[in-house]
C-alpha cells in the first residue's frame, strides 16, 4: 500500500511536485479564462474544455510526479442519471471526477464563488452553490438545485464524508448526496479509492505510486429512507477500502 521510504524522503517530491505545480496553475488560469469565453456556448462546451484539462493532470502528474491511476468498475456506470458518491481523500478525485463521470456537478460552498479567476470558473461549471451555515436550507438548495441539474442530464458528484479525510481515518457520512437521491428517485454510485496515499490533504509533495479507483455497483434509491441508503454507501465503501487497501 504505501511507496518504499526513498521515494518519499528527500528533496526529489518536493522538486517533481513544484516541476508540476509550475505547469498546472497556469493552466488552470488559461482554462478559467477559455471558460469564461466560451460560456455563452452550450454547456457541453465547457464540460469538454474541463474533461480534458483533467487528463491534462494526469498526464502531469505521471510525467513530473511518476504518479499513475486505473479504474475498475466502469461498467457500472448506468447511461441514465445516477449520483456518484466517492470517498474524500485528496484533490486528486476533485480532478479525476471530471472524466471519471459523465459532465460531473459538484456542491461547493457559496463563499468560494467569490475568489476571484477560481471563483468565475466554479461558477461557470453550473454546479450547486449551497451555505453550509444554515444546514437544513444548504439541504433545501441540495434537493431543489441537484434535482434540476439532474433533470439536464448531469451527474452530480458528492462527496460523502464532506471533507478529505486521510487514509486509515473515518468520519460520519453525510446525508445530502443519499437525501438527493431518494428525493429525486436517483441511483447513486459508491467509489472507493486510495489517493489520499500519493497526494496526501493538505501536502504541497506529491508521491510516485498507483492510485487505484474502484467503482461500485448501482445502488437504488427507491424503496429507501435516506439514513438507509446512506448506511449502504458506507458499508460498501469502507469494505471495499479495507479489501483492496487495508483500511477503511
Amino acid at each position: 500500500m504505501h511507496e518504499e521510504s526513498s521515494n518519499r524522503d528527500g528533496p526529489l517530491p518536493w522538486i517533481r511536485s513544484f516541476l508540476y505545480y509550475l505547469f498546472m496553475v497556469p493552466s488552470m488560469i488559461i482554462m478559467f479564462l477559455f471558460l469564461v469565453l466560451i460560456a455563452p456556448f452550450d454547456y457541453k462546451y465547457r464540460s469538454g474544455l474541463i474533461r480534458y484539462w483533467a487528463l491534462l493532470q494526469m498526464w502531469l502528474l505521471k510525467l513530473c510526479c511518476g504518479l499513475t491511476y486505473e479504474v475498475q468498475g466502469r461498467e457500472n456506470l448506468p447511461s441514465g442519471p445516477y449520483i456518484a458518491l466517492p470517498k474524500h481523500q485528496s484533490t486528486w478525485e476533485t480532478i479525476a471526477t471530471n472524466f471519471l463521470f459523465r459532465q460531473p456537478a459538484w456542491v461547493f460552498n457559496s463563499d468560494l464563488f467569490s475568489i476571484p479567476v477560481f471563483g468565475w470558473g466554479l461558477h461557470l461549471t453550473n454546479s450547486v452553490s449551497i451555505d453550509r451555515g444554515t444546514p437544513r436550507a444548504a439541504l433545501n438548495q441540495l434537493v431543489t438545485k441537484g434535482g434540476a441539474l439532474l433533470k439536464q442530464g448531469r451527474t452530480m458528484v458528492i462527496f460523502p464524508e464532506g471533507t478529505r479525510v486521510p487514509p486509515g481515518e473515518q468520519v460520519k457520512f453525510e446525508p445530502g448526496g443519499s437525501l438527493l437521491a431518494v428525493k429525486t428517485g436517483t441511483p447513486v454510485v459508491p467509489v472507493a479509492l486510495n489517493a489520499g496515499e500519493f497526494w496526501p490533504k493538505e501536502s504541497f509533495r506529491k508521491y510516485p505510486g498507483h492510485i487505484k479507483v474502484i467503482i461500485g455497483p448501482l445502488i437504488e434509491s427507491k424503496g429507501l429512507r435516506a439514513r438507509e441508503l446512506n448506511k449502504k454507501v458506507e458499508n460498501w465503501i469502507q469494505k471495499t477500502m479495507k479489501e483492496n487497501f487495508g483500511y477503511t
